[in-house]
């Protein structure tokens, strides 16, 4: 029975109160929806996070989203990190703020910059640009760029109302300077125009402070980059009996964990000597004058450096060798004079544009000891064909009109009588007569 009771009552109770506790829950809950429906303005950087090199800059836009509310009013403190960032020009150029009450400003020092403007009429935007920041990436590190707490929105409701609004901050990457391109030299080739005829080329190349270690390679590609894998710590790499052609030597540096751009350096190696080849030699004799020369012509072809120029040294045959011929510069056909020299050797020397050498010789000598024979009997020489030269004249003078006149008297008469015969030939006329005589030229008076 008291078992009753008590339940009943507790069921009074609850449906007495019930309702109410409901309602007055229900009210709650509404009242904190309701705040966290109202629209919040967000203003932002962009990007909010990056990764940027050390001494680089780099441009970071302010921008405002008033998610449909109209604004007329910016106020903005930023805080920046001035030990890893410095602000080279705040923009005061394109903005949507229509009236600056004043100019953005910054102070480097204490790492602050401010943007203070209006917007007659107000503005609703989803992306505004309120102005752009350029830095510059001082030192490694994390650095974080913020709003301030007393930086404001105002709602364009002619109350100067304060916009609820998300203030979002960015934060960026400053990465070491990666080194400089590595400055290679060749102490072996120092020349990246000239060939060579050294197989065995060294490299040199200086290390910049902080540098810790370098990765190379050497192919005959010009714009090969090595991988980032450090091959030394010094700044020399030697290479021993390469083949003949041309190398590309590339090294690219690391330091605080960057690699730096690569340097390439060009090596031309040629330590093959000029094609074989073959001179010609062509007698020219000036009986005049009694000279005798030879021509020697040559030529030939190098398949790298190429031909740079020849060279041409005489030896006398018929002495005793005691010392080498010297060599002079000269071009094909070279003139060897005979006069006096019985047995000459012409050395030819082809040298390409790496310094190799090719020498090739031939043996010219006067034929028949004609050189002699016209140098001691020249005078006698010209006597002679002088004398025979009037000879012949007088005996055309002499001879030759009587000659003619018989040649030609002698055709006359085997005319005449060639004539002759064909009159006494001739056939009888049709009426039986015998047709005209012909004159003979001998009766023609």
């Amino acid at each position: 029975m008291k078992r009753n009771n008590a339940l009943g009552i507790i069921t009074f109770l609850l449906v007495l109160f019930l309702p109410a506790a409901i309602s007055h829950a229900q009210q709650k809950t509404i009242q904190v929806n309701a705040s966290q429906l109202l629209p919040r303005a967000e203003v932002s950087f962009a990007p909010q996070s990056g990764t940027f090199v050390e001494g680089s800059t780099f441009q970071v836009p302010i921008l405002i989203n008033t998610k449909g509310t109209s604004i007329n009013g910016i106020d903005l403190k930023i805080n920046f990190d001035a030990n890893k960032l410095s602000i080279v020009q705040p923009s005061n150029g394109k903005s949507i703020i229509g009236v600056w009450v004043e100019p953005p400003a910054y102070d480097n020092s204490r790492g602050t910059a401010s943007f203070v403007g209006v917007i007659p009429n107000g503005i609703t935007t989803s992306s505004g640009l309120i102005g752009t920041i350029t830095f510059l990436a001082k030192s490694t590190g994390r650095a974080v760029v913020s709003f301030k707490s007393n930086s404001s929105i105002l709602v364009n409701d002619g109350l100067g109302s304060d916009a609820t609004t998300n203030f979002v901050r960015a934060e960026y990457n400053i990465i070491p300077k990666p080194p400089e391109g590595v400055l290679v030299r060749s102490e072996t080739h120092p020349s990246q125009d000239v060939w060579y005829n050294n197989k065995n080329p060294f490299f040199t190349w200086d290390k910049e402070q902080g540098v810790t270690g370098f990765s190379y390679v050497l192919d005959n590609k010009p714009s090969t980059i090595p991988d980032n894998t450090i091959l030394t710590a010094d700044g020399v790499k030697a290479y021993q009996d390469l083949d003949d052609g041309l190398y590309y030597f590339h090294v690219k540096a690391i330091k605080n964990g960057a690699w730096g751009t690569t340097g390439t350096f060009l090596v031309r190696i040629d330590t093959a000597p000029p094609a074989d080849f073959k001179p010609r030699a062509e007698y020219v004799v000036a009986a005049v004058i009694a000279v005798e020369r030879t021509l020697v012509s040559f030529f030939t072809t190098d398949n790298l450096s190429g031909i740079d120029h020849y060279e041409v040294g005489v030896i006398d045959k018929s002495q005793p060798v005691t010392e080498s011929p010297v060599f002079a510069v000269a071009e094909s056909p070279f003139q060897v004079p005979l006069t006096g020299v019985d047995k000459l050797r012409v050395i030819v020397r082809a040298v390409d544009k790496a310094g190799n050498i090719r020498d090739v010789s031939i043996d010219v000598q006067a034929p028949f000891a004609i050189n002699q024979f016209i140098t001691e009997y020249a005078v006698y020489i010209l006597l002679g064909i002088l004398i025979l030269a009037l000879m012949m004249l007088l005996i055309h003078y002499l001879f030759g009109h009587k000659v003619l006149a018989h040649l030609r008297r002698a055709f006359a008469i085997a005319k005449e009588e060639e004539l002759s015969e064909h009159q006494h030939i001739a056939p009888l006329n049709p009426d039986g007569q015998s047709p005209t005589s012909i004159p003979v030229p001998g009766d023609l008076k």
